[in-house]
């Protein structure tokens, strides 16, 4: 399908929701965590996920990738320190993180908030952001954007 659409940046998911719910904007792109609740009180419909696969909260929305469309993101969320940061120092906070993250009432909190609680070593994260910027920095630049 020819879409055309304008990109609107929003100060945060609660002015897009409102103008979503009160239709000044026809559709939008969002996390799930500030969707569902909205989609479950019937005032939004989820079109499509952006995810490899469908998401256990909402099993019966598609993926964009079972629309056609060939894009498969996920949100995910990183602590990233000053590049002076003494080794120790990163290893220490490290350490903590991966402790905090494998505590119970964590992972009830992170569910909670409809995300999923997942400690990746530096290794890997740097491996994320690798594919991440392999993926989207041409998207960018073939968009047009300029910061």
């Amino acid at each position: 399908a020819k879409v055309t659409a304008e990109a609107v940046g929003y100060k945060g998911s609660a002015p897009l929701l409102t103008d979503l719910i009160g239709g000044q904007v026809p559709v939008a792109v969002d996390t799930l965590d500030s969707l569902i609740p909205q989609h479950q009180a019937g005032k939004v419909r989820i079109l499509a996920v952006s995810g490899e696969q469908r998401h256990p909260l909402v099993p019966q929305v598609a993926t964009l990738k079972e629309g056609g469309v060939q894009l498969a993101a996920s949100g995910w969320n990183t602590v990233f320190a000053a590049k002076a940061m003494p080794q120790a120092q990163v290893d220490r906070y490290a350490g903590l993180i991966h402790k905090i993250m494998q505590d119970a009432d964590t992972h009830k909190l992170f569910k909670a908030s409809l995300l999923d609680p997942v400690a990746a070593t530096a290794a890997q994260t740097r491996q994320r952001l690798a594919a991440y910027r392999q993926q989207w920095e041409p998207v960018i630049r073939n968009s047009g954007y300029k910061p």
